[in-house]
């Protein structure tokens, strides 16, 4: 019989981080996580089940909060994202915003992660929680060009690893992965449409974009949310010029997040998202639609929410 502890550990850290206390998590949770195994297999409050493992800082994040991470786009799936639609996660890691895109949505999921442990990872957690069905895992790298390319794995962050070896500085190649165009993924798997498409690729996001080719376009995107980080002034003109227009995530701190995301819960309206300015969102998500869209007239109301803090 699994052990209670797991849960109950979570459990109280979640009660401390969201108490009135604003200092000692990282010790409390440094102190809890003494007595525990590398490996956990959790299931989340939302019932999401998941193989954890706690050396990995991304997943040890996933177990701690219990699933609470990116706040705005654990939103944007389970508000925007139509019931049955196609959900696309470019740089998917261990998979959890995939699998809460289907949870929620029932989306029809397809995950893209060159790495090969977090396919490992991801594929495990699909049949965990009998997704095959509607799941689909395509292992490899997305960039402009096609065939086999170097990986680099980040030695430190588990969320950083990368088609660059400039991109950090605890980079070590792993070997050859394959490597796809968002636009040949399209055109194999006959897909009509997506609805949300999310790239998150440490680096190469200009490159995942330019990819699609003549699939940049709102009639076929309905909703692209993109890393900024590297060439985010081209990647803005680029998506703009194409009739987009971009939410960045709206300013706040861990605390101020994730009281956004206990409101939301208790039934509350507030704003994730306010509308893009690269003098103000120089780092960080954006979620883009269409300009002229219903889901831009519908974000765009949304911005005017006063921010809970």
């Amino acid at each position: 019989m699994p052990s209670p502890f797991p849960a109950f550990a979570r459990k109280f850290f979640r009660s401390y981080r969201n108490g009135s206390l604003p200092l000692g998590h990282s010790f409390v949770r440094r102190l809890l996580e003494l007595p525990l195994s590398q490996y956990q297999e959790i299931q989340l409050r939302s019932g999401l089940k998941m193989k954890i493992d706690l050396s990995k800082g991304n997943q040890n994040a996933i177990f701690w909060n219990d699933g609470d991470v990116d706040a705005q786009l654990y939103w944007a799936i389970r508000e925007l994202v139509p019931v049955g639609g196609v959900f696309v996660d470019c740089g998917a890691n261990c998979g959890l915003m995939g699998l809460l895109a289907r949870q929620y949505r029932f989306a029809k999921v397809i995950f893209i992660e060159p790495h090969p442990r977090l396919a490992k990872t991801i594929q495990a957690n699909i049949q965990l929680n009998g997704f095959a069905d509607s799941c689909e895992l395509i292992e490899a790298a997305v960039s402009n060009v096609q065939g086999k390319i170097n990986f680099y794995e980040d030695l430190q962050n588990d969320g950083s690893h990368s088609i660059h070896a400039s991109w950090g500085k605890n980079l070590k190649v792993i070997g050859n992965v394959p490597c796809m165009t968002l636009g040949e993924i399209i055109d194999s798997r006959k897909l009509n449409g997506i609805d949300f498409l999310k790239i998150d690729t440490e680096g190469n996001d200009l490159n995942a974009l330019k990819s699609l080719g003549n699939y940049l376009r709102p009639d076929f995107l309905k909703m692209v949310y993109v890393e900024m980080t590297n060439d985010r002034e081209e990647a803005a003109d680029l998506m703009m010029s194409h009739g987009f227009i971009g939410f960045g995530s709206a300013a706040g701190n861990r605390r101020v997040k994730a009281g956004q995301q206990r409101a939301y819960e208790a039934g509350r309206q507030t704003n994730f998202f306010e509308p893009f300015d690269l003098k103000i969102h120089c780092d960080g998500d954006v979620l883009w639609c269409g300009r002229n869209s219903a889901l831009a007239a519908h974000l765009t109301k949304l911005c005017k929410i006063t921010l809970i803090r």
